[in-house]
């Protein structure tokens, strides 16, 4: 506002999340006569030899003339092997469909002629080679089971990473089903059985508090690796605020870091050793409004600077390289973001400029902007007393001293550090938000005219305590 009292804005953020879904995989049996032996599902049948084949006796002559015989039903009384069996061998499978005892053998009579006596030893020979392939056949069941386990009951995994970078907050003290838990639900991993059987295979369950930098879908071991700091992604997470003050600044570094806030104190003291202009009397306005994410080993030091590129960079990208510019910009944009939405901030910027210079005239190069008076007093009040208005020793109060402030009062974004640079021509040299809830601003190129404005913003306020108190 160019005469009190001035309105700053603040602006607000909203998160949002998304939802998991959970499938299964149903493996249903080949049919009887169909069925894969060999099938990797573990659902395959093999046949158990109906036919019998050739009888052989105990001397291993072939025997005279073929006598009736019995399949052994193995995998049932139809004689298949079940879904054990297919991951046996195949000589495994036919010495198990061979096996055909010769009828009269459990009740011990001897073999009929003309098809050989059995020789000594022979019968506990052949129940010897029976319980051999049946062992066989038990072990190929507990494997083919075991395989079969495993694919079915198997943690939903991805196979790789994928998507834009998301924060992920581990908080003091959760354990890790909580941990696993959470990134299920926010669909970075496919399961939170996944994320557990990942750390058991890693023999490391611990994770520590803090924030950490993770891909919107990732493998399980992947995103345990991040979590646990064997892998690149562990980081802070430290939120700018647009309009905000360096000392509240300073304040959330050392709040989201862990870093001592006298240790921000120190690597601020000397804002030239980050590349800002030497008229710059601190890192005010400097710091890039936003989302950072710098490094859990990062110092105070490595981080400020961190914050301050961005804005150097953008300055440059814009064609902004003299310090003395840059530094009358970053200072144009921080009182656009405290005086204006960002829809009015190139046309507030044409008002400052005509202002400025109006050194002769009505204005007399005073801005006369409130948020200004404020910074210098330290607090953030809409209004102040008329004392405080008249202070010369306040250096930022524009309503005493011409031009601009000696320097930023707060971080301006992009957008306002883009109003600075392309000010809207006008007329106009007063501006007013009359209204806190909507942003609502007017403009006048009289005195008289802002005088009415500035009497609608009285009423706002008379009606509005709580908001302009």
């Amino acid at each position: 506002m160019s005469t009190p009292p001035e309105t700053p804005h603040w602006h607000d953020e909203e998160p949002d999340d998304d939802l998991d879904v959970f499938s299964f995989v149903h493996h249903d049996d080949e049919d009887a006569d169909g069925g894969d032996p060999a099938d990797r599902t573990g659902s395959g049948r093999g046949e158990a030899g109906r036919d019998g084949g050739d009888a052989v006796d105990a001397d291993g002559a072939a025997a005279g003339a073929a006598r009736p015989r019995r399949a052994l039903g193995v995998g049932g009384p139809r004689g298949r092997l079940r879904a054990g069996l297919a991951g046996a061998s195949a000589r495994t499978r036919d010495a198990v469909a061979r096996v055909a005892p010769a009828r009269g053998r459990a009740s011990g009579a001897a073999p009929a002629a003309g098809h050989g006596a059995y020789a000594r030893g022979g019968r506990s020979g052949r129940g010897l080679r029976t319980a051999l392939v049946l062992g066989l056949v038990a072990l190929a069941v507990v494997v083919g089971a075991a395989w079969l386990t495993r694919g079915l009951f198997a943690p939903a995994d991805r196979p790789e990473a994928s998507g834009e970078d998301v924060t992920f907050t581990v908080r003091p003290g959760e354990d890790l089903g909580s941990i696993a838990a959470r990134l299920d639900e926010r669909g970075i991993v496919a399961s939170d059985r996944a994320v557990l059987a990942a750390a058991e295979e890693a023999g490391e369950t611990s994770v520590g508090a803090g924030d950490y930098v993770l891909r919107e879908r990732m493998p399980a071991a992947d995103a345990l690796a991040v979590l646990q700091g064997r892998a690149d992604g562990a980081a802070h997470y430290v939120l700018v605020g647009r309009g905000q003050w360096l000392d509240e600044a300073l304040d959330a570094l050392a709040e989201s870091t862990g870093i001592p806030r006298a240790e921000f104190d120190a690597a601020a003291a000397d804002p030239t050793a980050y590349g800002v202009p030497a008229e710059a009397p601190s890192l005010e306005g400097w710091l890039d409004p936003g989302e950072h994410y710098p490094p859990v080993d990062a110092g105070a030091e490595d981080i400020l600077a961190e914050l301050v590129k961005p804005r150097l960079a953008f300055l440059e990208q814009h064609g902004v390289t003299d310090p003395a510019e840059q530094q009358r910009v970053v200072t144009v944009a921080s009182i656009l973001e405290a005086e204006a939405l960002p829809k009015d901030y190139p046309r507030v910027a044409g008002v400052i400029e005509n202002r400025l210079a109006d050194v002769d005239a009505e204005t007399r190069g005073l801005l006369q902007v409130d948020s200004t008076v404020n910074y210098g007093l330290g607090r953030r009040n809409l209004q102040f007393t008329s004392a405080q208005r008249a202070d010369e020793s306040n250096p930022y109060n524009t309503y005493q001293h011409r031009g601009l402030p000696p320097g930023p009062i707060g971080m301006p974004s992009d957008a306002a550090v883009e109003g600075a640079l392309d000010p809207v021509p006008s007329e106009d040299l007063y501006w007013v938000t009359v209204d806190i809830a909507t942003g609502r601003t007017e403009f006048s190129q009289t005195y008289e005219q802002h005088r009415e404005y500035q009497e609608q913003f009285r009423r706002y306020c008379a009606q509005n305590p709580e908001i302009c108190s």
